[in-house]
């Protein structure tokens, strides 16, 4: 038995990647059983190659998200130390499938709207841009004020 503690930031993101696997594993069902929806050619890709091909990408989004699942839980519980090989791949595995996920919705748009899959595309890149351009530039904790010299 181990005795230390789990990590409290892998349980709540168990909550996270268990909506996220929900979510992916939902959308492969519905592909899956209305594949005449996404039986339209999609740029250069016809028909048949554009449902194989995002069935493909969301079955695996959706193993991805499975994965980053069983390591959140040994984090979680505490099988596995902070910063351990599980540690890295599961939060890897974490930004592949929510990151993965995005890439879907305008995928999933597509047959049904051109307009609706830009729109969806253009808001996800600017925002992913937003998010990695704030990461850099802003400090990550509060600031401490210099500490006067006397």
């Amino acid at each position: 038995m181990l005795e230390r503690t789990g990590s409290v930031l892998h349980q709540q993101a168990l909550t996270v990647m268990g909506f996220f696997t929900g979510l992916t594993l939902t959308a492969l069902v519905l592909i899956l059983t209305s594949p005449a929806d996404f039986d339209k050619p999609i740029g250069f890709l016809s028909g048949p190659q554009y449902f194989e091909t995002i069935s493909t990408y969301v079955a695996i989004v959706g193993s991805v998200s499975c994965v980053c699942l069983i390591g959140f839980l040994e984090m979680a519980g505490g099988m596995a130390s902070l910063y351990s090989f599980v540690d890295k791949f599961a939060t890897t595995a974490f930004f592949v499938s929510v990151f993965g996920f995005m890439g879907i919705l305008p995928l999933l748009l597509a047959p049904f709207s051109t307009w609706g899959a830009t729109v969806v595309l253009v808001a996800e890149v600017v925002l992913l841009v937003t998010y990695f351009v704030g990461r850099v530039m802003w400090p990550r904790g509060p600031e401490r004020p210099a500490e006067p010299s006397h």
